[in-house]
């Protein structure tokens, strides 16, 4: 199926997902009998969640700020999420996200229509470009500052207890600025910064198969997660063009206990197109959760495909503090013929888990060849 095509079907579900509203509507009138145990139960389900910041991050420095969330506080099976965040490598993040029904209360639920809207800025003073390929050397890595504004628009429905399709619209602000270190790339880098901020939107599809326990923190089933995001003229990507398909495979498992969890993620990407953003390749390196690749550098490996492979031992410790065993593998490559299983980068570690009522905070610490890492940030890896 051509770009054009492929937008014009997207774009036929969003409308399709609009006219669910009515539907959602009436799904607020009181039953006059027990809902099915298969949707969201009535009844109040009101919770409260603020944590401070005061850590560290190889990719970001000390930083500080805070996170809160708010969940049912208008009677909307609602949720309010807020981070505000600054660190002492000049990462400068901010983010407010709203959802209705919140994600963990529609969990395994049949639903007419969900919506989730986000708004993110995130600015790295010392961002770093190492080039393309799995053999990429860490010390010609060029540096430069680094903007993304990303106000993605998601609407939703449980067409099951297990089954989830979403539609998603992402505007999206990138600006690159002038290098601050050399590097191989400060000619490529510098004609970015010239461009000044540019936008870039995409369109999203995806497809959830999901029989795990819960979306903060899974103990059982698995996850099957297929999205294809799309960069095209037609969607106001202007030269942009970019067709990007992404395949994540998940298994949780209870070991000794209930809390005892092994979890393994297997997940493969291909970006195609003429005109792909830099980082909109697909990247392996930091604590990012679609990119995990602890022990290496934020963005470390760039490329048009990717495989990565994440295993987890989750264990509790004492009271909501947890622990985590891990490793992590994988190697990004240029076309499936091209692929080097030879090339795979490797990492181990370990690290504590923090679990709120609506969210999990997690650090990690790994080691790789190319030195040690450490990785704060909310919510598991996968």
């Amino acid at each position: 199926m051509s770009a054009v095509r492929r937008a014009l079907a997207l774009a036929a579900v969003l409308g399709v997902a609009a006219g669910l509203a009515p539907a959602l509507a009436a799904q607020d009138v009181p039953p006059t009998s027990p809902p099915p145990a298969d949707t969201i139960a009535p009844g109040s389900y009101k919770s409260f969640s603020p944590f401070p910041i005061l850590m560290y991050d190889t990719d970001i420095g000390f930083g500080y700020g805070a996170k809160v969330k708010f969940v049912d506080y208008f009677g909307m099976k609602e949720s309010l999420d807020l981070t505000l965040f600054n660190s002492t490598k000049g990462e400068r993040w901010y983010v407010l996200a709203f959802s209705i029904p919140d994600l963990e209360i529609r969990q395994g639920k049949r639903y007419g229509l969900s919506f989730d809207f986000k708004a993110e800025y995130d600015k790295f003073l010392n961002y770093s470009f190492y080039g393309y390929g799995a053999s990429t050397p860490e010390d010609g890595r060029t540096v430069f500052p680094y903007e993304t504004i990303g106000v993605p628009l998601t609407f939703g429905r449980g067409v099951s207890p297990h089954l989830v399709f979403e539609v998603s619209y992402a505007f999206r602000w990138l600006r690159y600025e002038a290098p601050l270190e050399g590097g191989a790339y400060v000619d490529e880098i510098a004609a970015l910064a010239a461009r000044g901020r540019e936008f870039f939107p995409f369109l999203s599809l995806s497809l959830r198969y999901d029989t795990s326990d819960s979306q903060i923190h899974p103990t059982r089933g698995v996850r099957v997660i297929l999205q294809n995001d799309l960069a095209a003229g037609l969607v106001g990507s202007g030269d942009t063009s970019f067709d990007r398909v992404t395949i994540d495979l998940r298994k949780y498992q209870r070991i000794f206990g209930p809390k005892d969890v092994l979890a393994v993620r297997a997940l493969a990407q291909y970006v195609g197109g003429s005109n792909i953003p830099m980082f909109d390749h697909a990247s392996l390196g930091g604590g990012g959760i679609m990119s995990a690749l602890r022990g290496y550098g934020l963005n470390r490996f760039l490329d048009k495909g990717k495989f990565l492979v994440n295993a987890e031992y989750r264990f509790p410790i004492v009271w909501r503090l947890g622990g985590n065993v891990f490793c992590d593998t994988g190697t990004v490559w240029p076309s499936l013929g091209a692929v080097d299983f030879g090339a795979l980068a490797f990492d181990a570690g370990v690290g504590l888990r923090f679990y709120m009522p609506d969210f999990v905070v997690r650090v990690d610490v790994a080691w790789s060849k190319e030195g040690m890492g450490v990785y704060f940030n909310f919510g598991h890896i996968f």
